[in-house]
C-alpha cells in the first residue's frame, strides 16, 4: 500500500533508527525462515476465504522482502532464521515461488506441520494453524509484531487524516494486510503475536516532498 503523498493528507515514513532496530530484534530472535511463507499462505486463505486449495501470490510477499544492495542474484531478504548462522543465510534467490514452492517442503519438514500440500500442490492450513506456527515456526514464542511490521513496512509511506500517525497505526495496516480480522480472529493474533508498545518515540517522520511534483 504504496501511499501517495497528498497537500491535504500528510505521508510518513518509518525512521531509520527504528529500522534498524525491528531488523535487529528479529536478527536475533530464533524464528523458522519458512516463516514469511507462512503469512502470505494464510494472507491468501483470508483473501479466499478457505483454509484449503490455497493458492499464495509470492509476488505480493516479494514485495515486502525485496531490498537493493544485496548478494549478486539475491534480491530478497528475511532476518528469520533458526539454525547455525552461516554468511548470507538470510538472503534469498530470484526464485522466490521456487523456494517456497511445494516441492521444495519435504514431508517431515517443519512447514509440513503447520500446513498440507495435496497431490495438485495445493496448500491448505492445519486445523488451529496459529497455535502450531507458534509451536514450530516460533519455537513456542509469540513473534514481537512491530518488530515485525517494521521489517515489512521499512520502504512504504503512509497517509493519514490525523497530525500524527504511531505504532498502533502499523499494527492496524498489517492487520488488514495479512488478513487479521479484528472481529473474527482475535485470539488467534493474541496467540501468535506480542503487541507489546516499546517505550520509543522514533516512530514515524514527515515524508520530505521537497523537490517532488
Amino acid at each position: 500500500m504504496a501511499a501517495e503523498a497528498s497537500r491535504d493528507r500528510p505521508t510518513f515514513v518509518l525512521e531509520l533508527s527504528v529500522i534498524r532496530w525491528g531488523i535487529g530484534v528479529l536478527v536475533s530472535r530464533r524464528t523458522h525462515p519458512f516463516f514469511p511463507g507462512y503469512l502470505e499462505i494464510r494472507r491468501a486463505a483470508s483473501q479466499q476465504g478457505s483454509l484449503t486449495e490455497i493458492h499464495p501470490s509470492w509476488d505480493d510477499i516479494g514485495q515486502f522482502l525485496r531490498v537493493p544492495g544485496g548478494p549478486p542474484k539475491r534480491p530478497y531478504y528475511r532476518p528469520f532464521w533458526d539454525q547455525s548462522s552461516g554468511a548470507g543465510q538470510h538472503w534469498m534467490n530470484e526464485n522466490l515461488a521456487g523456494s517456497y514452492a511445494p516441492s521444495s517442503i519435504r514431508h517431515g519438514n517443519v512447514p509440513r506441520k503447520v500446513v498440507d500440500i495435496d497431490g495438485d500442490g495445493n496448500f491448505s492450513l492445519k486445523d488451529k494453524h496459529w497455535e502450531l506456527a507458534r509451536k514450530h515456526l516460533l519455537h513456542d514464542e509469540q513473534m514481537p509484531v512491530l518488530p515485525l511490521c517494521v521489517f515489512l513496512y521499512r520502504d512504504f509511506g503512509f497517509t493519514t487524516d490525523g497530525p500524527s500517525i504511531g505504532p498502533h497505526n502499523l499494527i492496524q495496516v498489517f492487520r488488514e494486510d495479512f488478513g487479521y480480522r479484528s472481529d473474527t480472529d482475535d485470539a488467534e493474533f493474541s496467540h501468535l503475536y506480542d503487541a507489546h508498545l516499546p517505550d520509543r518515540t522514533d516512530w514515524f517522520a514527515p515524508l520530505d516532498t521537497e523537490g517532488t511534483s
